[in-house]
């Protein structure tokens, strides 16, 4: 590197250096040379000097490179926003938010907040629908007339739309599968999203075939697959059964199993008691009692299982009782010494051969 230096500063033409002047030949005094511009470089007069004058000019465009790269870091990584037609943007295929989700105190809160602020400040994001494409389901969408899909911020979207406000969205590019774990992810993480419109979202994406497993599906959201299996369980009740609590938004994701245990034993019976409590008022936990057994007698219409009064001049002496699960009950009135319960297992021993 150095020997090409020395070959460009051998290639530098110095002007030939004029003979000094003497007052005696001087026609006029010489004037003052004017001081150096601020921030440049004086000419160099030999070829040593204009090599480090170059140098020192590139040092200066280095030194203002790095500034601007400063500047441009702090806005690496940031996505770039803009407001949308709402009525432009559709919600996705696999939105899991319920209908009842936008008629709840905290929508209505939410839709408030956002039409004082003038439109949603925390943006949502969508991903532009190609060309003849008619996805999306909402119910006021025409076909053919969206421009982009949902990924995520489906209740801040239908508020800018319902107050006729332009909606704040990030504008993103997704595979089918990107925007299905974006939208779970971001769902997921907030508190109001019920088991069940996540077991409706995953039952979506199984029968459609997005994903070939509960394994896969849970993998590929980072998530258990037992509580995958739960909300999808949720999800496959009968329409019956969802429909005897107030909402589905109600059901919760321990009630997975007794409820699908009931469905599994005795499915009619659970139909029955279902219909039977529907639009009654009860709460969902005694919803949840009445439909598997643990809340006999609750309710103003429901009727308990079959119950076998043992009884002796007009007393009641025992109970038999059969739950939803098949498991039969005995309850005694009256206190059994030691030698009536060894006779009590004795017979059930001979009874059951």
């Amino acid at each position: 590197m150095a020997r090409n230096l020395l070959a460009k500063a051998g290639r530098v033409q110095i002007p030939p250096v004029k003979p000094e002047t003497t007052s005696e030949t001087a026609p006029n005094p010489v004037a003052p040379a004017a001081p150096p511009r601020t921030g440049l470089a004086m000419k160099p007069k030999t070829a040593p000097g204009t090599l480090m004058g170059f140098m020192a000019n590139q040092s200066e465009a280095m030194k203002e490179n790095e500034l601007l790269r400063t500047q441009a870091a702090r806005f690496e990584g940031a996505e770039p926003t803009r407001l949308l037609d709402a009525t432009k943007v559709v919600a996705s295929r696999w939105a899991n938010r319920h209908s009842s989700s936008f008629e709840s105190a905290d929508f209505a809160a939410l839709k408030e907040e956002i039409g004082r602020a003038g439109g949603n400040v925390q943006p949502i994001k969508v991903r532009p629908i190609p060309a003849g494409s008619t996805g999306g389901v909402g119910p006021s969408y025409p076909p053919g007339d969206a421009m982009y899909e949902i990924v995520f911020g489906h209740r801040r979207h239908r508020a800018c739309l319902e107050l006729g406000l332009p909606v704040l969205a990030l504008i993103e590019s997704a595979t089918e599968q990107e925007l299905f774990v974006q939208m779970e992810r971001e769902n997921r993480n907030r508190a109001d999203l019920s088991a069940w419109e996540q077991g409706v979202m995953y039952t979506r994406a199984l029968d459609q075939g997005l994903y070939a497993s509960n394994r896969q599906l849970a993998s590929a959201i980072g998530r258990d697959v037992a509580d995958v299996g739960k909300a999808i369980s949720l999800a496959r009740l009968p329409q019956a059964v969802v429909d005897a609590f107030h909402s589905p938004l109600d059901l919760q994701f321990r009630w997975a199993k007794p409820l699908n245990d009931v469905q599994q034993s005795d499915p009619e019976g659970l139909l029955k008691r279902a219909k039977s409590i529907a639009g009654k008022g009860l709460t969902a936990k005694e919803v949840l009692g009445v439909l598997t057994g643990a809340g006999q007698g609750v309710g103003p219409s429901y009727a308990p299982l079959a119950k076998i009064d043992i009884e002796r001049d007009g007393a009641v002496l025992a109970s038999i009782t059969t739950s939803v699960t098949g498991q039969v009950n005995v309850k005694f009135n009256q206190k059994l010494d030691e030698v009536k319960k060894k006779k009590l297992a004795a017979l059930i021993e001979a009874f059951l051969k």
